[in-house]
């Protein structure tokens, strides 16, 4: 049994895919569940190492939205690890207080998940990304004391008209798969026993009013918009939440992504440092 899974949906993601790998397995991940939404941009020849060493497990998402593949997921292989993390590929977990994941969650090992808050990364005035890595490449954010009190308007995420992604206070779960009966995309909906709860232990509780944000054991770098021309590209493709959503308003988004750049925030380097140097990704 793996001690740390990850299963993720991903569309056209060639580009920064290993750096994602080889960062997450850097900090104690041992297998990847990843989920093929019709890229055209080759990703299996990145991957095909990967598959071959039996890291990764290469899926296709047969145009599934992102809960029925998340619960497929925990169909097949929730007796292959012992934990497994739903994050997107724009998405980087780890612990501030030590490189070792694993250790981390032995403190939770009761819980049928774990919620992890996110912080939101902007563009740091990037308009063009050539080839450098996404850690390196974006470090401004949301910082977690504006994060705590932000109000953004972010439309009607039931009709999906005029709705911007990027809640402040939000982020995504590390589930015991024998545990949770049906998953959600950011919460379990259905547990088979216990209560979800956040770093503090206390009941996992997304979004809602203003509030202080418990990231420093758990945290997720969520690299929401990366570059301005990547952004523009995120907003063409769509939803994977719901397939059937309106298309996104690119105006909206920018308005959105103008507020992620206020903190310098390089708390993910000192790992991400030590991960390059062993995986041969600095010269």
């Amino acid at each position: 049994m793996n001690e740390l899974a990850i299963c993720a949906v991903f569309k056209n993601e060639a580009r920064d895919i290993a750096e994602w790998l080889y960062f997450h397995e850097g900090v104690g991940v041992t297998h990847f569940y990843l989920y093929d939404d019709e890229s055209d941009d080759d990703p299996e020849t990145i991957l095909a190492p990967w598959m071959s060493s039996g890291r990764v497990t290469l899926l296709s998402a047969h145009g599934r939205d992102q809960m029925a593949i998340y619960n497929d997921c925990i169909e097949r292989f929730s007796h292959d690890a012992r934990w497994i993390a739903f994050i997107d590929l724009d998405e980087f977990l780890f612990s501030p207080e030590t490189r070792n994941l694993c250790e981390v969650l032995t403190r939770y090992a009761n819980a049928p998940a774990v919620f992890v808050f996110w912080v939101l990364f902007g563009s740091s005035g990037c308009i063009n990304r050539q080839n450098e890595f996404v850690i390196d490449t974006f470090t401004s954010c949301l910082g977690l004391p504006d994060a705590a009190t932000e109000i953004f308007a972010h439309g009607d995420s039931d009709s999906g008209v005029g709705y911007v992604t990027g809640w402040a206070r939000d982020g995504k779960s590390i589930i015991n798969p024998r545990k949770v009966i049906n998953m959600g995309a950011h919460l379990p909906r259905k547990v088979v026993s216990g209560t979800v709860i956040d770093e503090t232990f206390a009941p996992a509780v997304r979004q809602g009013s203003p509030r202080p944000i418990p990231c420093y054991t758990l945290r997720i770098n969520h690299y929401w918009s990366k570059s301005l021309t990547e952004l523009e590209t995120k907003v063409r493709r769509g939803s994977i939440y719901k397939k059937d959503r309106p298309a996104r308003d690119l105006d909206l988004f920018l308005k959105r992504e103008a507020c992620l750049n206020g903190t310098r925030d390089e708390t993910i380097m000192r790992f991400w440092q030590e991960i390059k140097l062993e995986k041969g990704l600095v010269s």
